[in-house]
C-alpha cells in the first residue's frame, strides 16, 4: 500500500491541529493562540478519555456514512478516536448548508484559481468531473471541503461564520479526508484509483495553501528555526498514491486523472529540467568536486532540487505566464529525492539555502491565495538560521526580497 503522510497531533487545538504545527495544549489556551491572540478551541478529547463511556458527552458520527468507497471500512476504534466535542450535528440544516456551499465555492471559485486551471480541458475536470468523483470517494469530497475552508478564511468569504470557526472545521474534515483517504488505500484497485489520485493532488495543493499559517519560529538560539518538513512530507506521501493511481489506471486512458497527467508531462520533461545550462545555472550551490564530505546520493538530492529551479526561473524569464510558473513551482516538491528531504529535517544548511531559492521563485506569486506572502518569511527565517560562511549563497533570494520590497514602496507612493 502506498504511504500517506501521516498526522501525528491528535489533542492539540483545532486551530494548531489546521496549521499542522505542534501544539502545548495549555489550558484553556494554548501557547501558539495566545501569540496570536485569537480564540483557542480544544474540540476534542484524548483517546483514552474517548474509550470511556460517558453519558453526558455528545459524539460526532463519521461523516457521510452511506454511499461512498470508505464508509463501510470504518473500525469501531476509528469511530472513538474521533470522538469530541461536535462542531457540528451530522445531517443538520446547518451541516448541510455549509457542505453545499463549499461545494459551490469549489466549482465557481477555488478550482479557477488552481495549477493547470488555465487550461479549459483541466478547469473542466476540476470543476465538472471531480466533484463527480467525489460523490463515490469520500475522502475527496472532505479534502474538496478542507481546502475551500482555507479559501474562504483567505478570500474573506467567511459568509457570517467566524474565522476561528472555520479553522475549526477545517481540522475536522481535513483529518476525515486522511483518516478515509489511508483506510481506503488498503483496498485501492482501478475502480478507486481515480478518486484516490485526485485526493492526494487535493491534498498536495491544501498543504501548499497550510503554509500560509504556518508558525515561523524566532530565529534565535534558544528557538531555531523549524523548516516545513510536514509539507514535503505530505507531498511526498500524495506523490507515491498518486503514482500508484496512475499506474493502475493506465497513463494512456481517457480518464480524468489520466487526461490531466499526460498534459502535465511537459512540466516534467527530464531532457528539459536537467539540461546543461539548467544544471550550470546555480552550480555555485553544489558541492565543490574537491568536497568530500558529501556522498553521491547527496549529490544527487541537490542536483535534482537545484537544476528543476533552475528550469522554473528560466521559464519565468522567457516571459511564461504567471499561473504556468504556479503550475511549475508545485511539482517541485513531488519530484524531489527522498534524500533532500531528509537533509532538510537535518537542517543540512546546503540544503536550507536551495530550498531559499526555491522560494524564492514564489515571492513573484503572491497574488495567489494559497501562497501569498509566506515565502518571503521562509527566506528570513532560513537566513537568520544559518551560520555566516552560508550567507553568501543566499545572495539571490535576499536580492528578490530587496527588489520586491522597492517596488512595493513604488506602489504605494502611487496609491
Amino acid at each position: 500500500m502506498p504511504r500517506l503522510y501521516h498526522t501525528k497531533s491528535k489533542t492539540g487545538c483545532a486551530r494548531c491541529r489546521a496549521r499542522r504545527v505542534k501544539c502545548d495544549e495549555t489550558k484553556p489556551k494554548c501557547k501558539s493562540c495566545t501569540r496570536h491572540q485569537v480564540n483557542c478551541l480544544y474540540d476534542r478529547t484524548n483517546r483514552w478519555k474517548a474509550s470511556q463511556p460517558d453519558d453526558n458527552s455528545a459524539t460526532e458520527p463519521v461523516l457521510h456514512q452511506t454511499g461512498t468507497a470508505t464508509s463501510q471500512t470504518a473500525t469501531h476504534d476509528d469511530k472513538h478516536f474521533e470522538e469530541s466535542v461536535p462542531l457540528m450535528s451530522a445531517e443538520s440544516r446547518d451541516r448541510r448548508y455549509l457542505e453545499l456551499r463549499l461545494l459551490h465555492l469549489w466549482t465557481t471559485e477555488v478550482c479557477q484559481t488552481l495549477p493547470g486551471a488555465y487550461d479549459p480541458i483541466n478547469l473542466r475536470i476540476w470543476a465538472h468531473d471531480v466533484p463527480k468523483i467525489a460523490l463515490d470517494y469520500e475522502p475527496l469530497l472532505t479534502a474538496i471541503f478542507s481546502i475551500t475552508l482555507l479559501y474562504m478564511v483567505f478570500s474573506n468569504s467567511q459568509v457570517g461564520i467566524g474565522k476561528d470557526e472555520l479553522f475549526a472545521y477545517r481540522a475536522r474534515y481535513f483529518e476525515a479526508a486522511l483518516r478515509n483517504h489511508r483506510q481506503a488505500l488498503g483496498s485501492m484497485d482501478h475502480h478507486t484509483a481515480n478518486g484516490a489520485s485526485f485526493t492526494s493532488i487535493v491534498l498536495i495543493f491544501d498543504a501548499f495553501a497550510s503554509l500560509r499559517e504556518r508558525w515561523v519560529q524566532p530565529t534565535n538560539a534558544n528557538v531555531p528555526y523549524k523548516p516545513p518538513t510536514e509539507w514535503l512530507q505530505m507531498c511526498r506521501g500524495a506523490r507515491n498514491v498518486a503514482s500508484v493511481g496512475l499506474r493502475m489506471i493506465g497513463e494512456d486512458s481517457d480518464t480524468s486523472f489520466g487526461i490531466m497527467a499526460r498534459g502535465a508531462a511537459p512540466f516534467t520533461d527530464p531532457e528539459v529540467i536537467y539540461s546543461e545550462a539548467n544544471r550550470a545555472r546555480f552550480a555555485h550551490l553544489l558541492p565543490a568536486n574537491a568536497d568530500q564530505s558529501e556522498n553521491d546520493t547527496d549529490n544527487e538530492a541537490y542536483t535534482t532540487a537545484v537544476a528543476y529551479i533552475a528550469s522554473v526561473a528560466a521559464a519565468k524569464e522567457a516571459g511564461e505566464d504567471f499561473v504556468k510558473t504556479a503550475r511549475r513551482v508545485t511539482i517541485f516538491p513531488i519530484i524531489l529525492h527522498d534524500r533532500f528531504i531528509t537533509l532538510i529535517e537535518m537542517l543540512n544548511p546546503r540544503a536550507m539555502v536551495i530550498l531559499a531559492h526555491y522560494f524564492a521563485l514564489l515571492c513573484h506569486l503572491d497574488r495567489i491565495w494559497w501562497i501569498s506572502n509566506y515565502p518571503e518569511k521562509e527566506i528570513e527565517a532560513i537566513n537568520g538560521s544559518l551560520r555566516s560562511e552560508w550567507h553568501g549563497m543566499m545572495a539571490w533570494p535576499l536580492q528578490v526580497l530587496r527588489d520586491r520590497g522597492q517596488q512595493s514602496a513604488v506602489n504605494g507612493s502611487e496609491k
